[in-house]
């Protein structure tokens, strides 16, 4: 880490805003670069010219649109563009246009066409949408008026307009984390702001606005809804300590709400190189945090990571028909129903405290499940396991939430009928995007408000990603429509999916027979898929699994058909993982 920030002064953008931080609207946006926050996010400071004297229209909003692309982000150049009226109403915080190529048409009367096209946009918060327009691009009429013989631009849309170009060199993508309706562990919520001294600004600022409102049985905030930031920006000091000045709002939580709030805001600004601590303030006075602390570190909430840290890092597998386990210790069978008896299960499930298995029969028909330890004093027995999915077609590999629930994918003649398992009992589950779909295997996120599945249409396979609805006790109410997620690169078949970290998804493909590439992808679909080993250290062989965790730390494994493990080592390059050959079914817990 290197000190030193930059100071930066946000300016609000007049009553209408009063209550959000908005960008820097009027000038002069004064700057002091004093060093750098944090390796590769040292940036330089460009401040486009105003509109010329005399400039046509067509030229006018040429460099209107070079306005937006000020560095550190501000609109205070972009303004003088507009019309009186207009500079002081104009809200680009509602989004974010991105564009690959602009084009400009003349119109009659003075106005401009303004094409852009492959775009993507961004909401209020910097998360991803993707591009709403399907490929057809954003074709904006704009409106040009004369004021003291000058051409400048009427009404323009609420919207940020900036090259792709200028998204991939001057923003980052960070996370903002909310708690998922139970208040167990934090979800990240994935988006883009500008790097340097203002992100710690931009991010408490969408922290503070809450889950958008399509999820809001999803996931939650504890910062009271009108909490608004009481200052102009969130300053960093030399020593690495963000002051977060918050509204009166704040004083009227207990000391859970408190905590919860602040481990929202230490997540999220500890993503921020050169952030170390923070530090809660009202009408400028520290406020007393449980603990009787002034300040807290940004990695002392560890208890509601999203890769769920307390969480078993064993290893389960079947050998000889058998569940076995593979720890800190030797390998050894698991002393229940599942260690015990022969039962031979397709697929195995743990729960994330490793105390209870669930497998699929060997036809893939049947669902049952176990105590991982059985009945203490006595040996385990067939009474011992309960049958929680009869009657099934072809039951893919199930998977555990945090809250111990089993989700149960069928494939049947139908499609794919999804269904939660709590009490022992099967509850139908409408997944609109997954029900009825050719899906051919899926993932639970750790925090259990993510469903990932491969689901194959007009004869490629693509990803797809739902929302989980739950109550505060988290049991599930529903799943939202599934959207596509943006893989690419991948080939028409995609042999395999796991979670890598809470915001990234692992994928396996094969793109020539016998040759497999393993792609890291995001999950709010924004960045291209990237291979994680060189085109020499690619697998070579009959891999068909991935077998890893979300969890810091926890290696990357590749199962072959021949019961054997391949490890991705530090090298880049996939090694023998010393397991014995034989293992199938090998999966950590969830």
């Amino acid at each position: 880490m290197r000190p030193g920030i930059y100071v930066l002064l946000v300016v609000l953008l007049g009553p209408a805003l009063s209550a959000c931080i908005g960008l820097p609207a009027d000038g002069p946006v004064r700057t002091r670069s004093v060093a750098d926050g944090g390796e590769g996010d040292a940036l330089i400071d460009y401040t486009p010219p105003g509109p010329r004297a005399g400039s046509a229209p067509v030229p006018l909003v040429d460099n209107w649109l070079t306005a937006m692309t000020a560095t550190p982000l501000s609109t205070v150049v972009a303004r003088e563009f507009l019309s009186a009226g207009t500079s002081r109403s104009w809200v680009p915080e509602r989004g974010t246009i991105v564009y690959g190529s602009q084009s400009l048409v003349p119109r009659p009367g003075g106005a401009v066409l303004l094409q852009l096209r492959d775009v993507v946009e961004l909401d209020d918060r910097g998360a991803w949408r993707g591009d709403p327009t399907e490929g057809r691009g954003r074709d904006i009429e704009l409106r040009l008026v004369r004021e003291g013989g000058e051409w400048r631009i009427n009404r323009p849309p609420n919207r940020l307009l900036i090259p792709r170009a200028q998204l991939e060199t001057q923003y980052r993508q960070f996370s903002l984390y909310f708690f998922d309706r139970s208040g167990k562990v934090l979800v990240p919520e994935p988006v883009h702001v500008p790097r340097g001294a203002q992100a710690p600004t931009l991010l408490l600022a969408g922290l503070l606005k809450g889950p958008p409102s399509q999820l809001r049985e999803v996931e939650r905030s504890f910062f009271p809804a009108d909490a608004v930031l009481d200052g102009i920006s969130v300053p960093v000091s030399r020593d690495g300590t963000a002051e977060v000045p918050l509204s009166d709002q704040v004083l009227e939580a207990d000391d859970r709400e408190l905590t919860m709030m602040l481990a929202q805001a230490a997540w999220t600004l500890g993503q921020v190189p050169g952030v170390q601590r923070l530090r809660i303030t009202v009408e400028g006075s520290p406020l007393d945090l449980p603990g009787a602390r002034e300040d807290v570190g940004v990695g002392d909430f560890s208890e509601f990571d999203p890769s769920v840290a307390w969480a078993s890092a064993d290893l389960f597998g079947v050998r000889n028909r058998r569940v076995v386990t593979l720890g800190t210790d030797d390998e050894q069978r698991v002393s229940g129903p599942f260690g015990t008896l022969p039962l031979d299960p397709r697929w195995i499930a743990v729960d994330p405290l490793a105390q209870h298995i669930a497998g699929v029969s060997t036809d893939g028909r049947t669902v049952v499940d176990a105590d991982r330890d059985g009945v203490p004093g006595r040996a385990a027995r067939a009474a011992d396991l309960r049958t929680i999915y009869p009657g099934g077609t072809d039951v893919l590999r199930p998977a555990f939430d945090l809250h111990g629930q089993l989700w149960v994918v069928d494939r049947t003649l139908a499609g794919a009928r999804v269904s939660v398992v709590t009490g022992g009992s099967p509850t139908p589950v409408a997944a609109p995007g997954l029900t009825g779909a050719d899906v051919s295997r899926f993932s639970v996120s750790r925090d259990g408000t993510r469903v990932v599945a491969e689901v194959r249409r007009g004869g490629r396979d693509g990803l797809v990603v739902a929302r989980v609805r739950r109550d505060t006790e988290g049991k599930v109410l529903g799943v939202l429509p599934a959207r596509r997620l943006r893989v690419d690169g991948a080939p028409a078949v995609i042999r395999d999916i796991a979670w890598r970290t809470p915001t990234d998804l692992a994928v396996l493909v094969s793109p020539s027979r016998g040759v497999f590439d393993v792609l890291l992808a995001t999950i709010d679909g924004s960045s291209p898929a990237a291979g994680i080993v060189t085109d020499d250290a690619r697998f070579r062989g009959p891999a068909v699994r991935l077998v890893t965790s979300p969890s810091r730390g926890t290696p990357l494994h590749l199962a072959t058909s021949t019961g054997r493990l391949y490890t991705l080592s530090s090298r880049g390059r996939w090694e023998e993982s010393g397991i014995a050959p034989g293992l199938t079914a090998v999966t950590f817990v969830g």
